[in-house]
């Protein structure tokens, strides 16, 4: 039997590419599994191709599909798969193998350039986890340490000890001595929290927050892996002094232990003030981890035995244990052992090819210079090559509506639960930030967004974020879309969340004057209006809204004089059938294309702004939720996204590719990126060279669109007509679009003289 896989991981889209040489590795007991990886340009999930070394054109989708066979005699439950290029592509996802079952994966990427990486597939009989046991004083037997049978003993190290002299909700990353193993990461520095805990992947990013006073159930998805002895709102003692926290690496290797121990310390709850003293330590060699607890009696109900705290290990926002949640289950005299599982590991690796070709454009002459009598007309040839290797299409002058969508339809898979893609402002607590004037023009890429949690405008550099260069208050307004019009970067167009209501906002002030209520058109649903984009090419507002238990999103025109509201359709052709679309923001690019993201199955979909009708591009390559901003730089051409990344809790920005969808992070956005989100992006730069096609009056062409194979060239027979021209020079572009990715958008100066 072949099991469908149930992918709970990522699709990337990524120029991953494969050769055909299968491995079978055997396991412990002389069996083994094999994989085969076979590539295929059928889109549809499910579907398997039969190639294992393939030619496409980049831009192309290709579906990789990889089946696994286990050839072994017992039940595999849990599978990752990795690849020398991306890394990892999931890890420990459960799928139950029974012996001699197949089990198939499939992954939608976007070929770009040639690769030959290696898929290796690694299936285990048993969660690479931990196993736990507690007792009382005297019954826990220490029967995984070598031989060290030594029940229960707490071990005091104030006085041998570093004391890390932490204060209130403080953190520091200390040495543990030895390197240390949990869940798949090896460190040998960890990150000791004051409040009952310590991090584990600390050279992620800066984590003061992340082990916050406010203790969470596990799995906790904005936590990262971390050990979790009695994780509460613990305090300094102020009074005497003396409560802290300690650690010490005691013993000899290879039988080592770090010891961290939590001595002493009030727990924040406005009661008694007794303190509480508790102990982690994680065994060299072993990679057990043991929570030990000498006085957990703080004087009150509300959090004697750890009645207020979390108990338990987090590897991610998927996995962990949890021994307890505001349970009274960290009991005085007690402890709790965790024994790294032994999972049974077998691994397979297949090599395929994609040779990934592309047509390269060019044009003869580069620029044209002709001279005409008053009206008369004459002609000249412009000559388009393709030196590349796969057909070039192009054409000339205006862009039809639904140039930017695939050759063929695309999927993609959701980079988190698409049942779980909130819209709307994230649960955070506003920011005590102060407010600063803004610039009118910061240099680089300038930005402006909405932060909706603080009720402000912010501004930046879209291209180097980190940093805000300005913020307003908008006097408690929530705005989650937003745009400039054309060229007038003074005045932002944006939509209260809460109350509908469209307001002109003065971007060197913040002022906020109100128009009017935007009411959606009869028949649409609409929790709230989630983007807006302005397109030059037709000098026209869209908004799109979201609304409904399985939400649907509707593309609207809307008149930001009268508010009034055009439904132009449902948008239709992306989306998950169970979970509905949800496009978040949307925005247009200089051509007058339009594009948006979809947070329920994380993509960025192509867009008909004349009927609704859309079509996937590809993943985005993250967990996208709540409020997000998308728009371009219309000088360049970049599609830059002010994310909120669910799975870090944290608001990025990004750079979002138009051909495959995926995102590049640029950095976090601002000082506090995880207590803000940036919504309404409007980015203030000029449209560059060819962003407006339009028609030249005395440009005709022989040939407006069309293909030109490898090698070849194809005429195109200009005419300059200078009927009705007056003795002037006149000057324009021949604008070529076509699908070399490199050079997209190819323009040739045209100078007329008239005399």
């Amino acid at each position: 039997m072949q099991r469908s896989f149930v992918n709970a991981a990522v699709a990337m889209m990524l120029p991953l590419m494969f050769s055909s040489s299968a491995i079978s590795a055997t396991g412990p007991d002389g069996q083994g599994i094999s994989v085969s990886v076979t590539l295929g340009t059928d889109p549809t999930p499910g579907a398997c191709g039969n190639d294992t070394n393939l030619q496409v054109t980049a831009g192309d989708q290709i579906n990789y599909c990889y089946v696994v066979t286990n050839d072994t005699s017992e039940t595999l439950n849990w599978h990752s798969l990795t690849d020398d290029v991306v890394g990892a592509i999931f890890t420990d996802i459960p799928g139950t193998v029974a012996p001699g079952e197949k089990f198939q994966y499939n992954r939608l990427v976007t070929a770009t350039a040639t690769e030959s990486p290696v898929s290796t597939w690694t299936a285990y009989d048993v969660h690479p986890d931990f196993g736990h046991v507690a007792a009382a004083d005297g019954e826990l037997l220490r029967d995984g340490f070598d031989g060290d049978t030594a029940s229960y003993l707490f071990t005091d190290i104030t006085s041998t000890g570093t004391n890390l002299q932490l204060f209130d909700d403080d953190y520091i990353v200390t040495p543990i001595g030895f390197p240390f193993t949990f869940y798949g990461q090896t460190a040998d520095m960890i990150t000791v929290s004051n409040n009952g805990g310590m991090l584990f992947d600390q050279a992620t990013r800066g984590r003061a927050d992340y082990l916050s006073p406010s203790n969470r159930t596990l799995p906790d998805r904005m936590m990262g892996p971390a050990i979790l002895p009695y994780w509460d709102d613990l305090q300094q003692d102020y009074i005497d002094g003396i409560g802290n926290v300690f650690t010490q690496t005691v013993g000899e290797a290879p039988n080592r232990q770090f010891i961290v121990e939590w001595f002493n310390l009030p727990e924040n709850f406005g009661g008694a003030g007794e303190t509480v003293t508790i102990e982690a330590i994680l065994y060299e060699g072993s990679n057990a981890i043991e929570f030990v607890y000498p006085d957990t009696n703080c004087g009150s109900s509300v959090c004697n035995s750890g009645v207020g705290a979390t108990v338990g290990l987090n590897s991610d926002g998927t996995h962990g244990i949890l021994i307890s949640f505001n349970e009274p289950t960290a009991v005085s005299g007690t402890a709790t052992l965790f024994r790294p599982t032994s999972p049974t590991t077998y691994v397979a690796s297949q090599q395929v090819t994609l040779d990934v070709g592309a047509p390269i454009i060019g044009v003869d002459p580069t620029s044209f210079s002709e001279t005409v009598d008053a009206g008369a007309s004459t002609t000249d040839t412009l000559t388009i090559s393709n030196t590349g290797n796969r057909d070039l299409s192009w054409n000339i002058g205006s862009v039809g509506a639904r140039s930017h969508f695939p050759p063929v339809p695309r999927f993609a898979l959701p980079m988190g639960d698409p049942a779980n893609a909130p819209i709307g402002p994230a649960p955070l607590a506003p920011s005590a930030k102060a407010h600063v004037p803004h610039p009118r023009a910061p240099i680089g890429v300038p930005a402006f967004a909405a932060d909706p949690i603080n009720a402000a405008i912010v501004t930046f550099d879209a291209a180097a974020p980190a940093t805000l260069t300005g913020t307003l208050p908008v006097d408690g307004l929530q705005f989650l879309s937003g745009d400039f019009i054309g060229e007038d970067f003074s005045t932002l167009y944006a939509i209260d969340f809460r109350s509908f209501n469209l307001y002109k906002v003065d971007t060197a002030t913040g002022t906020p004057t109100l128009v009017y209520l935007t009411v959606p058109p009869p028949g649409v649903s609409a929790d709230g209006w989630n983007g807006m984009a302005w397109d030059e090419s037709t000098h026209t507002m869209f908004a799109v809204t979201s609304g409904g238990r399985t939400p649907v999103s509707s593309l609207v025109k809307l008149n930001t004089e009268t508010t009034e509201t055009t439904l132009v359709g449902t948008i239709t052709g992306v989306g998950d059938p169970t979970n509905g679309t949800a496009i978040i923001d949307i925005a247009i690019d200089p051509n007058g294309l339009m594009y948006g993201v979809d947070i329920v199955t994380d993509t960025l979909v192509a867009i008909d702004k004349t009927t609704g009708e859309a079509s996937t591009i590809g993943s985005i390559g993250f967990d996208a939720a709540y409020a997000e901003g998308l728009d371009f730089d219309d000088t360049t051409g970049t599609l830059y996204f002010s994310a909120f990344d669910f799975s870090q809790n944290l608001a990025v920005m990004y750079t979002l590719d138009t051909e495959t969808g995926m995102g590049t992070p640029i950095s976090p956005i601002g000082p506090t990126p995880d207590s803000v989100q940036y919504s309404a992006l409007a980015i203030a730069r000029l449209a560059g060279i060819c962003a407006y096609p339009e028609d030249i009056p005395w440009l005709g062409y022989s040939d407006t669109r069309g293909s030109t194979a490898p090698g070849d060239s194809t005429p195109v027979t200009v005419t300059f007509d200078a009927t009705g021209l007056t003795a002037d020079t006149y000057t324009a572009n021949v604008c070529v679009n076509n699908n070399d990715l490199t050079n997209k958008r190819l323009a040739v100066p045209v100078t007329l003289t008239v005399q």
